[in-house]
């Protein structure tokens, strides 16, 4: 018998298969058309879905769930990642990996894959933009997984609107490929040590918003420093819907750990009667 893959996470209860969990997703086959390599710390996956809502795969900030092994008598392996761009008349998405040099599912898959490699995609799983709000100034701080989600949100950019952004990364071109709008003002910090050792992100957000008046913040990135973020911002005085706050990956957990945690979190929430919008993933004890 093939021994089990540990980063299969097994749902016993078919609690991800129920509608309060799928909500408006489907399951589609993603077929990759080319895989580029825009810059050195990324491999851009394009590929071609049929989407049922071009409408809600075309939304700014909205992720999916790519199948990236498939266990022989267990539950796919998969892994999150943001759309990038979606092109409604074609159906060609474009969704970023960055590249590790560790043995992970997804740099397996990646190495693996090519024009004509077919993976199932779950989503789209609609992500919260920033809170943009008359009279006041956006703040956003993302490290390179973050990346693509800025650039989704900065391709929607609602006219009118100023603010800053501050990007961490090693790779100074994922920067320097972001779109340049009028009101923005970009600022790189460039990582030296691995990510998630540095708390450069932190450090700049707590230097360039010292009070809470005329700043709505959005930041996404490694989730210890993404807690200090929300417990920061939130003691100083920004409003809830002002401190708009996530945690894409933990230091030295994998994703298949951050998932069984969310899963079990999730099953103990609908045990209570309570639904998918009442799971706080700031909150989850990873």
């Amino acid at each position: 018998m093939a021994s089990l893959n540990p980063e299969s996470v097994e749902d016993p209860e078919g609690l991800l298969a129920q509608p309060d969990h799928m909500r408006d997703m489907d399951r589609v086959m993603l077929e990759v058309v080319a895989i580029l390599c825009p810059f050195p710390s990324v491999a851009r996956v394009v590929g071609r879905i049929d989407a049922h809502d071009p409408q809600a795969w075309g939304a700014a900030n909205v992720a999916v769930r790519i199948e990236v092994e498939t266990p022989e008598g267990q539950r796919p392996v998969s892994r999150i990642y943001t759309i990038r761009s979606f092109d409604p008349r074609s159906g060609t998405v474009e969704i970023d990996f960055v590249i590790h040099d560790d043995d992970s599912p997804a740099m397996r898959w990646l190495r693996a894959a090519g024009p004509g490699t077919r993976a199932h995609m779950i989503g789209p799983r609609q992500h919260l933009v920033p809170g943009f709000a008359p009279g006041k100034r956006v703040a956003i701080f993302a490290d390179e997984t973050a990346i693509p989600a800025v650039f989704a949100i900065l391709d929607a950019w609602p006219d009118g609107v100023s603010g800053s952004l501050w990007i961490e990364t090693s790779d100074p071109a994922a920067f320097e490929e972001l779109p340049r709008l009028a009101g923005l003002d970009y600022h790189l910090i460039r990582r030296a040590r691995p990510a998630g050792t540095t708390g450069a992100l932190f450090a700049a957000a707590r230097q360039a918003i010292s009070a809470p008046g005329g700043w709505t913040l959005w930041a996404a990135g490694e989730r210890q420093e993404m807690r200090e973020f929300r417990n920061h911002f939130r003691a100083l005085g920004l409003g809830r819907d002002d401190v708009r706050v996530f945690g894409y990956w933990k230091h030295g957990s994998s994703s298949s750990e951050i998932d069984r945690i969310r899963l079990r979190e999730y099953a103990e929430i609908r045990r209570r009667g309570l639904r998918l919008e009442d799971l706080d993933d700031a909150e989850l004890p990873i």
